[in-house]
């Protein structure tokens, strides 16, 4: 959208980032990130910068910040060149943190979350047959079909395979399962859908961060490996989790609330990174983020498709369906 910013609605514009992974701030930054990219599509850099700074202060009514004068905070930062945006000193209340991409305040605190927090997978166990999509009239079903690097999704009908009267997953089709677990107050409510785009081989993918509920949702080539994901991320206390073969190939744990690690930034930055080794394996799109476009799979209040506890939410008419068809 940067096109439609210009000097007389500057002021009225500002950045936001959300649902980066640690990897993604490490390597690009946050804000940062959208002020030089902005730079580079020909905004002026004091235009970026102010946008990033007083105008986000202004809009959010943080009346002591985004600016250096008389009675605001002394939270500023150094640049050594300004369109490359490079920072070589960061002040906070005057004081410098961080100078040449090092933080240098050690003192640091530890996270002591309650016990509610790290109890957050409250269900009962999953059985295969809670996973099966049955189709006895016929045999095409609403599809969920992923737009790469959208949070948007095209609601399909397509022919699927069907043995016993149940829906089976194809990789030829590029069509397999998707599930929903609800995971905070022990209902047994399971969401069943199809999902296309996914790309993968082979294996499934599990993860507890799923917007807004944030319950378990889990896709698969087989129900074999989506079960041994769904029980891991219930013994990990929520995370992210790729398994194949029944066995996990990474994972990453979030104990807290199922969303967040006590580990330091290091460590977590580590385990993401054998995650994408992960994705690699069971030869999952790489033409964007599975796992950050998976938890938006849940998310029923962007079009079209999508999937909660209670099944598939059609977002234009704003009501749940059936994942089979009615015959008329």
């Amino acid at each position: 959208m940067i096109d439609v910013v210009t000097d007389k609605n500057a002021r009225r514009c500002l950045f936001g980032t959300d649902d980066k992974h640690l990897d993604d701030l490490l390597y690009e930054g946050s804000i940062n990130h959208n002020v030089k990219m902005a730079i580079q599509h020909g905004v002026d850099p004091i235009t970026a910068i102010q946008m990033a700074s007083f105008s986000a202060a202004e809009c959010y009514g943080l009346q002591n910040k985004g600016a250096i004068a008389p009675g605001y905070d002394a939270d500023f930062l150094l640049l050594t060149d300004l369109t490359q945006v490079e920072i070589e000193e960061v002040y906070s209340a005057g004081k410098i943190i961080a100078q040449n991409g090092k933080y240098l305040d050690q003192d640091g605190y530890e996270v002591k979350p309650g016990q509610s927090l790290l109890s957050s997978i409250k269900m009962e166990e999953v059985t295969s047959e809670q996973l099966q999509i049955q189709l006895e009239e016929s045999n095409s079903a609403h599809v969920i079909e992923i737009i790469p690097n959208s949070l948007v999704t095209k609601h399909l009908v397509e022919k699927v395979e069907v043995i016993n009267k149940c829906f089976q997953p194809s990789i030829e089709r590029d069509q397999l399962k998707l599930a929903v677990i609800e995971r905070h107050h022990r209902t047994g409510h399971i969401g069943l859908g199809i999902v296309k785009g996914l790309g993968m081989q082979k294996g499934a993918l599990a993860t507890t961060i799923a917007h807004d509920s944030h319950n378990i949702i889990t896709a698969g080539t087989n129900d074999k490996d989506m079960l041994f994901a769904i029980e891991t991320i219930k013994k990990m206390g929520g995370g992210l989790v790729i398994v194949e073969s029944e066995k996990v190939i990474a994972s990453l744990a979030l104990p807290i609330a199922g969303l967040i690690s006590g580990e330091p930034a290091e460590k977590v930055y580590s385990e993401l990174l054998k995650l994408k080794k992960g994705l690699k394996f069971i030869e999952a799109s790489k033409e964007f983020n599975p796992f950050l476009t998976l938890s938006f799979l849940a998310l029923p209040v962007i079009p079209d498709l999508k999937l909660t506890d209670m099944g598939l939410f059609d977002v234009k008419k704003f009501t749940h369906i059936q994942y089979k068809l009615k015959i008329h």
